[in-house]
């Protein structure tokens, strides 16, 4: 893997300028079709690179269909691996990022070698062909323990340079976006966009809507929203601006979509803004990362103890 450019420490958010088309693949991602959806996938990212998208993202485990359980497991591969491998290659040829839902088996990092543990990981790769990075689903829910994902432990965000512009990206993997702290952990670290990829019906339920829009308001940058397209899910792909608003949705059907996000403007917003960065008092909030006297569920699929 090549060496991550993650930023670990707070980083103001003084990068992002010039102007970056993101492209987003919305595809019903079939159970168990592996092959067929890796397949689809590509032809619909080369599409995406057709229409001058310079950054391309699929949704939340699009390539196994999001099976879970020993199905998953069976289908899911270390990273790197011939899957990531594969779709390394294509970001060269293409030249774009790529952002690639996927099920991943890993080294267990408690140190065990009796069992991997499967996570819900989503690959970055840059225009060169290298793995910047992976980003893997930090906060699994009750819903989702009954199939054998294990969390993740970080929010890294990376720096995407284009011809055009330029910003720092970080990733909330679905129900990573229920908790404010995922959106604010990437906005301290100095991103610009965050990419929320998801599998579920949400985003047609109001109170869903107004939680991204108040994330991308609340932290003054870009949200790009990639769902699963019907039947698995029920599509609405989105993108929010800095002010909250839905500036592009699609319907539930399959389809590829391209928005230019306009990076000075984010700036000049920021520059005049209260929100984010404006007036916070850190000084004040040391019980939310204090673990004393947090008690956490018994399902909560914590990591293992090292």
């Amino acid at each position: 893997m090549a060496e991550s450019n993650a930023a670990e420490q707070v980083s103001k958010p003084t990068f992002g300028r010039g102007r970056v088309r993101m492209g987003g693949v919305q595809f019903a991602g079939v159970h168990g079709e592996k092959a067929n959806n890796i397949a689809k996938a590509e032809r619909m990212m080369r599409a995406a690179a057709a229409q001058g998208a310079q950054v391309i993202m699929t949704a939340e485990v699009a390539l196994t269909g999001f099976v879970g359980g020993e199905k998953e497991r069976a289908m899911a591969e270390s990273i790197p691996g011939p899957t990531s491998e594969h779709f390394g290659q294509l970001a060269k040829e293409l030249g774009v990022y790529l952002l690639v839902g996927m099920s991943e088996l890993r080294a267990d990092p408690s140190g065990s070698t009796s069992r991997t543990q499967l996570c819900n990981a989503m690959p970055v790769f840059s225009p060169r062909g290298d793995l910047m990075d992976i980003m893997r689903k930090v906060h699994i829910n009750r819903y989702e323990t009954g199939g054998g994902w294990r969390n993740g432990s970080e929010f890294p965000v990376w720096e995407f340079r284009t011809p055009t512009g330029q910003f720092r990206g970080g990733i909330m993997i679905c129900y990573d976006r229920e908790l404010p702290e995922s959106a604010r952990m990437l906005m301290l670290k100095g991103a610009d966009v965050i990419f929320n990829p998801l599998a579920c019906t949400c985003p047609t339920v109001d109170i869903h809507r107004c939680l991204l829009r108040t994330r991308a308001f609340e932290n003054e940058l870009f949200i790009f929203m990639v769902n699963q397209a019907a039947p698995r899910e029920n599509g609405h792909s989105m993108v929010f601006d800095f002010n909250g608003n839905i500036v592009k949705e699609l319907d539930e059907k399959e389809a590829v979509f391209v928005y230019d996000l306009d990076l000075d403007a984010l700036k000049k917003h920021r520059e005049k803004g209260i929100y984010g960065f404006h007036h916070r008092r850190p000084e004040l909030y040391g019980i939310l990362s204090d673990p004393a006297g947090q008690i956490h569920p018994p399902d909560a699929n914590l990591p293992p103890t090292q």
